[in-house]
């Protein structure tokens, strides 16, 4: 008889054990289910033990909570995020800075270039590209200029000195230090903001149609 006991007594420990490991692994509805199943199954003569039934009703508990818990967390993340995106209509019509090589040429016909230099440079040439990369300006520092960040300004020019239609254009900056040898440049596009997305991994639409998210803007004008 002892032996019979010992036999039913591990099958039940086998059993809990099983179970509890169906709450890590498989969740609460398993949890609750195979919890059905072991009380409508188990031995009339050996019945699961109060304190057995109540400690894994505490698990299932502790169970059910946590998972709340973290879909709570889950949908206020996703509120945060949403309303983070929808405040960005506050960029429409802001001029922000990127890393890139576009410029936002206004009516007014002025806009500052931005790039940063890797080495001191002996000559600087800032050229500005039209279409096919064909070359409308060359702007030149007049001076030599020292590693870090560097500004000019363009009137809106070409060459002829004739003044080019509002709109996107690319530059790329050619810099040589004193053997004439190259000096890589780092270029910072500057346009402006004329569409916001929410919901999309790069909401803030800029004039050239270009997507950025929000880490990539470095400055808002």
């Amino acid at each position: 008889m002892d032996t019979i006991n010992s036999v039913q007594q591990s099958s039940t420990v086998t059993s809990q054990s099983n179970v509890q490991a169906a709450v890590n692994d498989l969740g609460s509805d398993v949890f609750l289910k195979l919890l059905v199943t072991q009380l409508q199954s188990q031995d009339p003569t050996n019945p699961v033990q109060n304190e057995d039934f109540v400690a894994q009703l505490a698990q299932f508990t502790t169970l059910e909570q946590a998972t709340n818990t973290n879909e709570l967390l889950n949908t206020l993340i996703g509120q945060n995020t949403q309303r983070t995106q929808f405040d960005l209509v506050n960029l429409l019509g802001h001029e922000v800075v990127t890393n890139g090589n576009t410029l936002n040429l206004e009516p007014d016909g002025e806009v500052t270039i931005s790039y940063a230099l890797s080495g001191n440079a002996q000559q600087v040439n800032i050229e500005i590209l039209g279409p096919n990369e064909q070359i409308l300006r060359i702007l030149n520092p007049g001076n030599a200029q020292a590693t870090g960040g560097h500004q000019i300004l363009w009137d809106g020019k070409d060459e002829n000195g004739d003044s080019l239609p509002a709109g996107v254009y690319e530059f790329r900056v050619k810099a040589e230090d004193a053997s004439q040898k190259p000096v890589p440049a780092l270029t910072f596009a500057r346009e402006t903001v004329s569409n916001i997305v929410p919901g999309t991994d790069k909401p803030v639409v800029v004039q050239s149609g270009k997507t950025y998210t929000t880490e990539d803007i470095i400055s808002i004008h």
